[in-house]
């Protein structure tokens, strides 16, 4: 990803529990802490979307426009009183991504989907993956502007729009 062109960011993983079933419609309970030292990070995420959404939107206000970030990291999550972890993979890109030298394009849809491509083919997917609009959009997320990624014919990962409510800008998130 780094050689891609995209920022490494590490985040926290405790969130606040009104954000855990943002950005998804997967069942599951969310995992509190039981003695929280704080009400804004009670809970263990499930997605990655929620910890990159939140630097996006303090380097929004710190006049940065330009960001191209990912994270590896671990969601978390209670199914059937099973406890559960996943690692996961988040992109976030807005304003514009540097293509070479002196050359920068403003980031859509199409220029992650470009990243994505070049990172499911140098992980041996190459020909195996399609883009789909999804059957049942998450509300969050721009409706016209959402797809997921089937690879060897299995659900796997969505691009998602979100407009920042905040600063009127929107950002590409995978």
């Amino acid at each position: 990803m780094i050689s891609l062109g995209l920022n490494e960011t590490l985040s926290y993983i405790l969130i606040n529990d009104k954000e855990v079933k943002k950005f998804t419609r997967d069942e599951f309970e969310k995992v509190s802490l039981l003695d929280p030292m704080s009400e804004d990070r009670n809970t263990l995420r499930y997605t990655l979307i929620t910890s990159l959404y939140k630097i996006y939107e303090y380097n929004i206000a710190h006049g940065n426009k330009d960001i191209s970030i990912f994270e590896i990291g671990k969601g978390f999550f209670k199914k059937d009183e099973e406890y559960g972890e996943e690692q996961k993979l988040c992109m976030l890109m807005t304003g514009e991504f540097i293509t070479g030298i002196n050359e920068k394009k403003n980031v859509d849809f199409f220029v992650i989907k470009g990243v994505a491509e070049e990172l499911l083919n140098s992980l041996g997917y190459e020909n195996r993956y399609s883009f789909v609009l999804p059957k049942d959009p998450i509300k969050e997320l721009h409706p016209g502007q959402t797809a997921e990624i089937i690879v060897n014919r299995k659900k796997g990962w969505h691009f998602r729009k979100a407009i920042s409510r905040n600063y009127k800008r929107r950002c590409i998130c995978m």
